[in-house]
């Protein structure tokens, strides 16, 4: 998902960057909250209490489907601003992204 990120801050002008910075910026608290996570359970593990792995399974699937979602959704910001003044563009947000 970072390579996304990067490919996507690489075909934006200049002055769209700060969106895929403010993801990427997304994208890093959410690992940090992951590995919080995954100390904490072996910290857990280790002073003999029980992992519930459904939980675990389904924290990890939440961060995953909540990059997925922010990566979609700044794909999409990115494919209106690309076609910025384009009369047959259809926009993905009727709100558009005029500053």
């Amino acid at each position: 998902m970072d390579k996304r990120v990067a490919d996507i801050q690489q075909r934006v002008k200049k002055e769209h960057r700060d969106v895929t910075k403010y993801v990427k910026h997304v994208f890093d608290a959410l690992d940090q909250k992951a590995e919080e996570r995954r100390k904490l359970a072996a910290a857990n593990a280790l002073a003999g209490m029980k992992i519930n792995g459904e939980a675990e399974k389904t924290f990890y699937e939440t961060i995953y489907e909540m990059k997925k979602l922010f990566l979609d959704v700044l794909e999409k910001t990115i494919a209106d601003f690309e076609h910025q003044g384009d009369k047959h563009w259809e926009k993905n947000y009727k709100d558009g992204v005029n500053e």
